[in-house]
Parts: structure tokens; C-alpha cells; sequence
């Protein structure tokens, strides 16, 4: 469905993204910091759902909305700023009360359904809400689907699974290698606080870029 030339400029495309550090690769990390490599993994779960989201949304000609609509995409990114800002205080309360035994309880429970549930659902309403994917799905996405080829909804979920094939592969890497620290921060509560506090800094920080800024095109 999709010529040779087309897929590698594509890869080409996708590969700037994926390495460019954005919202939902700093999320999945800071998730993995504060719960471990388990959280991160869930979270990119969640991440490459919501990416599957956007990119349904592309084949099916609906991110055309936000074009014509600008009002949809200011109800967007404020909804995406407050839950960043409210995912910022559940950090900042965890760091009040941090202790080693939470750490070990919290990196317990990640490993039930319910808790991984709940962090796949947040990685994937990251994804959804994050600026950049919304500017690749509205503006980048588009322009590798050939109405000449038909199906441009199967053109879009081939190239969405390669997407998340490269993206859950970098993130989950990441992850791991940044779950390491929880596990040293199990014996040191003083820096397990600090690292709360640090975690629910990016997260307001992710909430100022989602809230500044500007609908694409």
C-alpha cells in the first residue's frame, strides 16, 4: 500500500521525532524514576495507544478538525495543561510522605492489573494531549497517506504500528535505565522526596508547554 520512497522518507520523518526528547518520552521516564522500569513500560503502552489514536483519527480525515475549529484545540491543550498540573500534585503529595517502604509497596501494586491499567491510561492521554503529536498527526502525518493507493485508514494503522514498533523500543530502553535509580532510591528516602519533588516539576513544566501552545498550520 505504501511505495519504498514514501516509507523511508517516513522512517527518515519519524526517526527526528522519536530522538527529539518530547512530552510523552519525559513522561514514560519520569514514571519509571518515580515506580520503576515496570511503570515506564506501562506508561509506553499507553503512549503508543493514544499515538494509535491520532493516527486512526489522521486515515479517518478527523484531525482536519482542529483546522477548522481552533476552539477545539484551545479545549485540548487547557484539559492536557490540567491534568499535567494535577498529575504535578499527586508528586508533590508523594514526596511529603516518601519512604523507602512506599517505594517498595508502590513498585508491588505496579505490577497488579489495576495500577498498570491506570498508568497505561495516563501514558495514553499524555499522548493524545502532547502538542507534538498532535502537530505530526495534523501536519506531518498526512502527508505520507496516497488517497491513489486506497484505504487510507489501513495506510495509517501500517504506519502508526511502525511508529510504535521504533517508539516503544526507545522508550522502554530508557526506561529501564532510569528505573535503575528507584531501585537505589528504595534505600535513601531523603533523595526518594527530592526526586518526587523533581518528577512533579516536569510534570508543571509539561503543563506550561501544553497550555503556550499554538494550534499547528
Amino acid at each position: 500500500m505504501i511505495d519504498q520512497a514514501t516509507l523511508i522518507l517516513f522512517l527518515a520523518t519519524v526517526g527526528v521525532f522519536i530522538i527529539t526528547p518530547g512530552p510523552n518520552m519525559i513522561f514514560c521516564v519520569a514514571r519509571a524514576i518515580a515506580g520503576g522500569p515496570t511503570a515506564g513500560i506501562y506508561s509506553a503502552i499507553g503512549v503508543c495507544v493514544g499515538l494509535t489514536v491520532h493516527a486512526t483519527a489522521a486515515g479517518l480525515g478527523l484531525s482536519q478538525l482542529f483546522k477548522y475549529f481552533p476552539l477545539a484545540y484551545d479545549m485540548l491543550k487547557i484539559g492536557g495543561a490540567i491534568y499535567l498540573l494535577w498529575l504535578a500534585w499527586l508528586s508533590y503529595k508523594a514526596s511529603q510522605s516518601a519512604t523507602a517502604e512506599a517505594l517498595e509497596l508502590n513498585q508491588k501494586v505496579v505490577s497488579g492489573r489495576k495500577t498498570a491499567f491506570s498508568l497505561a491510561t495516563q501514558g495514553a492521554l499524555n499522548a493524545i494531549l502532547s502538542p507534538k503529536a498532535v502537530f505530526f498527526y495534523l501536519i506531518l502525518f498526512p502527508q505520507f497517506l496516497d488517497p491513489a493507493q486506497g484505504n487510507l485508514l489501513g495506510q495509517s494503522l501500517l504506519l502508526i504500528g511502525i511508529i510504535n514498533a521504533i517508539n516503544f523500543t526507545v522508550i522502554a530502553g530508557l526506561c529501564l535505565a532510569a528505573g535503575r535509580s528507584s531501585q537505589w532510591l528504595a534505600g535513601n528516602p531523603r533523595f526518594l522526596a527530592w526526586q518526587q519533588k523533581i518528577v512533579s516539576m516536569v510534570f508543571v513544566g509539561l503543563a506550561a508547554r501544553v497550555a503556550l501552545s499554538k494550534a499547528p498550520g
